[in-house]
């Protein structure tokens, strides 16, 4: 296991959450660019109470693995920074060193010789993160639309893109909606 692997495990078991939904995240997507051919798998492991996120690269047959006590919401994959390497998003729900409260957050990871290196650990965006995609905008660039909340009912769809070190906004798509409308309207952007 890598230096930076065990820096992330660390820094993921700085808290622990008691999960409020009985229904754990899982997911598997198979990966194929001109850096890596193989599969990122998100499970539950009921033993230790921890969520693992793990990459096998079917070239090498090398593996990593990655675990955090924190809840998962969600798991998309896609070129996020431009590098020609496909980078894992993972929607988390913790706290932060600067700010205690458990919320959803965005976290980019890269995938770098068969290893998962933290690219972006999100404090917030604009407004509180509820749900995200993983897509391409019209010059075929990968952006990020996310579910924000407005208010107590109300939500918005934003646009974000990489620029240099983290996710920068570009646009508001839509806002005041109800989140069955903003679920509805981030299916069709994808």
């Amino acid at each position: 296991m890598s230096i930076c692997s065990k820096t992330v495990i660390l820094f993921f078991s700085l808290y622990t959450v008691v999960s409020c939904n009985n229904q754990a995240f899982e997911k598997t997507i198979e990966i194929k660019d001109s850096f890596f051919t193989g599969t990122v798998k998100l499970e539950k492991i009921k033993k230790l109470g921890k969520y693992r996120l793990s990459i096998l690269n079917k070239k090498t047959g090398e593996k990593d693995n990655i675990y955090t006590p924190y809840e998962i919401f969600e798991m998309e994959t896609g070129d996020v920074n431009c590098d020609g390497k496909t980078d894992i998003c993972i929607g988390i729900i913790k706290p932060t060193p600067f700010d205690s409260v458990l919320k959803k957050r965005l976290f980019i990871f890269q995938i770098d010789s068969d290893f998962i290196r933290p690219l972006w650990l999100s404090s917030r965006l604009v407004n509180p993160l509820e749900s995200f995609i993983v897509c391409k905008n019209k010059n075929e660039q990968c952006v990020i639309h996310s579910i924000e909340k407005q208010g107590t009912d109300i939500f918005c769809i934003r646009e974000y893109k990489w620029e240099s070190f983290g996710m920068t906004y570009i646009k508001t798509i839509k806002d005041s909606l109800l989140l069955d409308d903003a679920n509805n309207l981030i299916k069709k952007l994808k």
